[in-house]
């Protein structure tokens, strides 16, 4: 019995013996196998055709004996290259984004190869680490973002209401006690009293539209009383056209409010856009196109026939800080998941392109207290 079981395990060790060798060593082995068996076979056929000289039994036994050595050369080689096809195949599952997957260990026999598996996986398994650290980094950059987005336009909320309650209303006053003078029996005794008043009154009018001005771009409240198309309509009319820019506005689907996260990313963005063309573009003419009927998506267009720019020398980064801008553009459209497009070169003008989807399993809602109407008024 005890015989019967060495026997047995005997093909067993020569093949774990065998196993043990290094791939080249085996490689060779297979093809000087199929070569010593070839050489035979060959010796063999040609004993019997010199009996037997036919030309066509000639070419068949050739053609088989060609086949065979083919064949057997692809089994033993696809049998011993195993491991390197293993490795081939998680290699390329790599390159196509699956960081799951892993060489599997176990099957490979040969040292270097099982070297060279190990190694991959550890660096496959560093690699899934860093993707799910920058992954875990991005969403809290977003969030941050969001948040320094959010506290910026209460900011802004808050300085507007401010401004409106106090300075605007202060100016507003002393313009009223202005013209009680003027219509007092003292302007009339003092005509020189009487023109300073009216030019106090002229720099007051002045300052009080610069305030409203301000509080317009700070937050308008035409954003939040009637909407997205009346905000940037005031925009063109009061900013753009006011400059002596001619501006084609068209906008479809004027009546529609959105959430007002969108509503407020859109406004920035287009607000940016002509502010870089007031104090950049030096153009003549802007289209802007706004698009709000669509139910899956809005979107907004802002061309101009200004000057252009290179937009490999602007970065947020450089020491002109001209980039930060196009940088604030970018970052509000993909919070609220968007995409902003600009398409710019010197000399040929600027277009800007932005879409936002609008799917109806996705909310949209600004933090507290910058989704509720602002009751500063302008007028």
């Amino acid at each position: 019995m005890n015989q019967w079981v060495a026997l047995r395990s005997l093909p067993e060790k020569r093949e774990d013996a065998m196993r043990r060798w290094p791939l080249l060593y085996r490689i060779l082995l297979v093809n000087s196998a199929i070569v010593c068996l070839g050489a035979t076979a060959g010796t063999v056929i040609t004993r019997n055709l010199a009996q037997q000289s036919t030309l066509t039994l000639t070419i068949f036994f050739a053609s088989l004996g060609l086949i065979l050595s083919v064949v057997a050369n692809y089994v033993l080689l696809r049998y011993t290259l195993r491991p390197l096809l293993s490795l081939q195949t998680v290699s390329q599952l790599v390159a196509q984004g699956d960081l799951n997957v892993r060489a599997d260990e176990q099957d490979i026999d040969e040292p270097a190869l099982l070297r060279l598996a190990q190694t991959f996986n550890v660096m496959l398994d560093r690699l899934a680490e860093d993707t799910l650290a920058l992954e875990r980094s991005r969403q809290l950059t977003e969030r941050l973002t969001q948040q320094v987005i959010s506290a910026q336009e209460e900011e802004r909320r808050r300085i507007a209401r401010e401004l409106h309650d106090e300075t605007a209303q202060a100016l507003a006053t002393l313009g009223i006690y202005i013209d009680t003078l003027l219509q007092s029996n003292l302007g009339n005794d003092m005509p020189a009293l009487q023109e300073k008043l009216r030019q106090i009154r002229e720099l007051a009018d002045r300052t009080l539209n610069g305030v409203r001005a301000i509080i317009a771009d700070l937050r308008p409240s035409l954003l939040d009383d009637l909407g997205l198309a009346a905000a940037i309509r005031w925009q063109a009319q009061h900013r753009l056209e006011a400059a002596g820019i001619h501006v084609d506005l068209q906008i479809r689907g004027e009546g529609r409010r959105l959430p007002p996260a969108i509503e407020t990313a859109l406004y920035r963005i287009i607000q940016e856009a002509v502010t870089n063309i007031l104090k950049y573009a030096g153009a003549s003419y802007v289209e802007i196109d706004l698009d709000l009927s669509r139910p899956d998506a809005v979107t907004a267009r802002i061309e101009d026939n200004g000057c252009g720019f290179d937009r490999t020398r602007i970065h947020p980064s450089s020491e002109t800080g001209h980039g930060v801008g196009l940088f604030g553009m970018h970052e509000r459209a993909s919070l609220v998941g968007g995409k902003l497009q600009i398409d710019t070169a010197p000399g040929e003008g600027t277009e800007v392109r932005v879409a936002i989807p609008l799917p109806a399993d996705r909310p949209f809602a600004m933090p507290d207290g910058l989704g509720l109407p602002f009751a500063a008024q302008h007028s």
